[in-house]
């Protein structure tokens, strides 16, 4: 493993708040603007409208008893309705958020040992690989299920794979 640098921990965190920040769940300064502010709690908003959006005629499906639909949507909704849950726990928590985030940096912060500080900036690193995967697979999966449904809805000489397990 290559050596690491001396960096603040906002370098470890950086993926973290770049993704959350896009869906307007990143913890907002207190001293940040009014117009950041409304910005932020608007992106959590789209957020939630967004996932309802997309949850509700999954849900409608089940309801209506289309078991092709509900075979076919039932791992998506599951992923949705657990990152609407998130995103509803984290604006409903946000103080209490906030404040386990500003121990954590006072925490990072305060560590004087050159070995303990070590550590913790190894484990900060691999968090930061694995969190930068995570999110590339996602992205990859987002994109390559979204081609897929594109093609399938604009060639008309294609065979469905029987996915319905009923």
């Amino acid at each position: 493993m290559k050596e690491l640098p001396n960096t603040p921990i906002d370098y470890y965190i950086l993926p973290n708040k770049i993704f959350c920040n896009m869906v307007g769940i990143w913890l907002i300064d207190e001293k940040s603007s009014t117009y950041s502010k409304i910005f932020a709690y608007f992106r959590s908003v789209v957020t939630v409208f967004l996932y309802g959006f997309v949850l509700v005629p999954q849900i409608l499906a089940i309801n209506w008893g289309d078991v092709q639909t509900v075979a076919e949507i039932g791992a998506t909704a599951s992923s949705i309705a657990q990152a609407l849950c998130k995103v509803v726990y984290i604006i409903a928590r946000r103080e209490k958020a906030y404040k386990l985030y500003n121990e954590m940096r006072s925490l990072w912060d305060s560590s004087d040992d050159p070995n303990e500080k070590k550590s913790y900036e190894q484990i900060a690193y691999w968090a930061r690989i694995a969190t930068i995967t995570f999110y590339g697979c996602l992205m990859g999966n987002v994109i390559s299920f979204t081609i897929s449904g594109i093609i399938d809805y604009l060639c008309n000489d294609n065979r469905h794979l029987p996915f319905v397990a009923w």
